[in-house]
């Protein structure tokens, strides 16, 4: 399933394929494998009415998590967050 996601801190979307029942942490997953998140960061992802903020989306799949976003024409969004100390020692 191909993925669209506005990157609220650089600007632009993201187009992703991940599993359509694969779990929402594949996204992130994918993210970094592509380079566009890095190595110390994550990312929160979900809806944004604003085009500003990230509202938190309870699904349990990539497939209820975009069905979400159509029914309630909100985009799909996330914005980075850095991982202190992760992978450090």
């Amino acid at each position: 399933m191909k993925v669209r996601l506005l990157d609220l801190d650089r600007g632009g979307a993201v187009g992703v394929e991940v599993d359509e029942k694969a779990h929402p942490i594949a996204i992130i997953d994918k993210l970094k494998e592509l380079g566009i998140v890095g190595r110390f960061e994550t990312v929160i992802f979900g809806v944004s009415p604003n085009g500003r903020q990230v509202f938190y989306v309870p699904a349990a799949t990539v497939a209820q998590l975009v069905a979400y976003s159509n029914q309630t024409k909100q985009p799909l969004c996330f914005r980075r967050f850095p991982i202190h100390g992760y992978g450090k020692g």
